[in-house]
C-alpha cells in the first residue's frame, strides 16, 4: 500500500544540482504522496497491516527531518495522524527557496535515511544478537533460565523463545530490507552491499539461535549440537557488525562501532582464556611427567642401593 516516492523514482544525488523551484516541486509531491496515505490510513477499512503502516511512518519522518520539523509519527491512532499530517504541511509550505533545495537534498541523503528509516531497528537487532548482560539475546536468557531445567520443562518454552524471535527481531530484519529496497538510488554500490551482507548476517546469526534453542538438552544430555549453533550465532554476529561498523563509519556515526569492540573485545578474551586453559594443561602435564620421571629415578636409585647391600 504505502511505499514512499523513493520506491517508485530514482534518487538524485547530493552532488546533482537542483534548482529551487524543482526542489519545492518534488517535496511537494512528497507530501501530497503522505496526505494521500494519512487519509488512507485513517479512513481505513478494517485492520491496516503493520508493514503498510511503517512504511508511512518512515516516510513521514524521513520528510519531517529533512525539513527540520518537529512532527512526528510514532503510533498508529487517528488523532496523530490529523495532527502531525497537518502539522507537516504547514511547515512545509513556510520554507524559503534556499530551505526548499537544502531539505531535498537532506531528503535524498543516504545519512538522513539511515538514521531515520533504519538505525533504530538495525540497532535493536544487533541488541538481539550479541553477548552481553544487557541484551535481549533470546538465545541467552533461555539457556539461563533452562541451564538446569528438565527436558519437559525446555520443550515447553522452546515455542515462545521462537515466536519471540520470529516476531520481534527477524521481522525488523524484514522491515529493514524493504527500507533499504525503497531507498536503494540513495545508496552508493558499497553501502547497499554493506547494508544487505550485514542484514543478512544477522538473520543468519538469528537462524542459529533458533536452531540452538531447538537442540537444546538439560545438562545431563548432549550439548555439543545446541553449542555449535550458539557459536555459529556469534559468528555471524561478528560479520555483520563489521559491515554495519563500515557503513556507519563512513557516515560519521560511530554507534555501530563500540558493538564490534565490544565483540572483538570478548573474542580476545576468550582467545586468551583459551591459551590459558591450554598453556596450563601443557605445563601441568610437564610438571605431572616431572615429577613421575624423578619418582621413577628414584626408585630406580633406591632399588640400586638395596641391590649393592644385598650383594656385600
Amino acid at each position: 500500500m504505502a511505499l514512499g516516492l523513493m520506491g517508485c523514482s530514482h534518487a538524485r544525488s547530493n552532488n546533482e544540482s537542483i534548482d529551487e523551484s524543482e526542489a519545492r516541486k518534488e517535496l511537494a509531491i512528497e507530501l501530497k504522496f503522505l496526505q494521500n496515505e494519512s487519509e488512507r490510513l485513517i479512513n481505513k477499512d478494517g485492520k491496516v497491516e503493520d508493514k503498510t503502516f511503517q512504511s508511512y511512518k518512515n516516510d513521514f519522518n524521513l520528510l519531517s527531518a529533512s525539513i527540520n520539523s518537529t512532527s512526528k509519527v510514532e503510533t498508529q491512532s487517528d488523532s496523530e495522524l490529523k495532527e502531525s499530517i497537518a502539522h507537516l504541511a504547514k511547515d512545509v509550505d513556510t520554507l524559503t527557496e534556499k530551505e526548499y533545495v537544502k531539505s531535498y537534498k537532506r531528503f535524498n541523503s543516504s545519512k538522513t535515511i539511515y538514521e531515520v528509516t533504519l538505525m533504530n531497528n538495525m540497532h535493536d537487532v544487533i541488541d538481539a544478537t550479541k553477548t552481553s548482560e544487557e541484551s535481549s539475546n533470546v538465545l541467552d536468557s533461555f539457556d539461563d533460565k533452562h541451564f538446569h531445567s528438565s527436558e519437559a520443562q525446555i520443550k515447553k518454552d522452546v515455542g515462545p523463545a521462537i515466536s519471540h524471535i520470529n516476531t520481534a527481531s527477524k521481522y525488523k530484519i524484514e522491515l529493514m530490507q524493504e527500507e533499504i529496497q525503497k531507498h536503494r538510488d540513495s545508496f552508493t554500490k558499497l553501502q547497499l552491499e554493506q547494508l544487505k551482507k550485514a542484514t543478512h548476517n544477522f538473520d543468519l546469526s538469528l537462524n542459529d539461535q533458533i536452531k540452538s534453542i531447538q537442540s537444546y538438552k538439560p545438562i545431563s544430555g548432549d550439548y555439543n549440537i545446541s553449542r555449535n549453533f550458539r557459536y555459529n550465532s556469534y559468528d555471524k554476529y561478528t560479520n555483520a557488525c563489521v559491515y554495519i561498523t563500515d557503513f556507519e563509519s563512513n557516515l560519521g556515526i560511530a554507534k555501530a562501532g563500540d558493538f564490534l569492540k565490544k565483540a572483538l573485545y570478548k573474542v580476545l578474551l576468550e582467545s586468551l582464556f583459551a591459551v590459558f586453559i591450554t598453556n596450563a594443561i601443557s605445563l601441568f602435564l610437564a610438571f605431572y611427567k616431572y615429577f613421575l620421571l624423578m619418582s621413577q629415578i628414584k626408585h630406580r636409585v633406591h632399588t640400586s642401593y638395596i641391590k649393592v647391600i644385598f650383594h656385600k
